[in-house]
């Protein structure tokens, strides 16, 4: 088996102390990469995660900087913790963070509303606009959307719809910097076991998913992170504007 080795890379990982975005910093880690992971609010969580990341990656740097990715001014003020921790290199971008909707379609506020693409889809614009410019050629972005926007399926049109904002600009912008050597692709679980929102799925749940699936089974966070860590290496070098489903082949 090829070993995949991005020692040397500096990896910025949005939503990456909880979930799916904890695991793609830990396998990120892991294989070599200086990781930045961005988190909200718990700090319990991020330092966990901070610690792991420090014990699978020990010859590479790692840290964890607060950032409400749903704020403008929170995201432009990254640019100092990227000069000071990543010397002003980032190499792989994993937009990992996001919400799900409060509420069905017509029952949502105009301020959830924004609130929802100002995080999952708005912060993917903005923080491409600070990163972009200072990713050599060879770097990578991965954007994580989701099955929900692919499809339409009930109960999640405003989710699916950001994430379907999501999925079409990060195919867009793959052709915008392609030119410089910069691929960018999106991955889109299907259910996966975390605590998404706050709520852990029930064993009934997860049971009814598995058996909706060609594998019998439900996603795992390292299902995904496996993904991420193909795409941010050199295997992936000739893909780009790719949507890759990592659903267990739902049926």
């Amino acid at each position: 088996m090829l070993p995949i080795d991005l020692s040397g890379k500096n990896a910025l990982i949005t939503g990456g102390t909880r979930g799916i975005g904890r695991a793609i910093s830990q396998t990120l880690a892991s294989a070599g990469a200086s990781t930045l992971a961005l988190y909200r609010s718990d700090r319990a969580a991020a330092d966990e995660s901070l610690s792991v990341r420090q014990w699978a990656g020990p010859d590479a740097a790692h840290a964890n900087i607060v950032c409400d990715i749903s704020k403008e001014s929170e995201i432009a003020a990254l640019s100092g913790p990227i000069r000071d921790i990543m010397n002003n290199r980032v190499d792989l971008l994993i937009l990992s963070a996001g919400i799900g909707s409060r509420g069905a379609w017509n029952e949502t506020s105009v301020d959830d509303w924004k609130h929802l693409i100002d995080t999952n889809l708005t912060s993917a614009v903005l923080l491409t606009r600070l990163v972009t410019p200072l990713m050599p050629s060879g770097g990578s972005i991965v954007s994580i959307a989701s099955g929900a926007g692919h499809e339409g399926l009930r109960g999640t049109a405003l989710y699916g719809a950001s994430k379907a904002g999501l999925i079409l600009f990060t195919q867009s912008l793959a052709q915008e910097v392609g030119p410089q050597g910069i691929r960018a692709n999106v991955v889109s679980p299907g259910f996966t076991e975390t605590a998404f929102s706050g709520k852990t799925p029930s064993e009934e749940t997860k049971q009814r998913v598995a058996a909706s699936t060609a594998l019998r089974r439900t996603g795992k966070p390292d299902d995904v992170a496996g993904v991420v860590l193909f795409l941010c290496s050199d295997l992936s070098g000739f893909v780009t504007a790719q949507a890759i489903r990592v659903n267990g082949g739902i049926v």
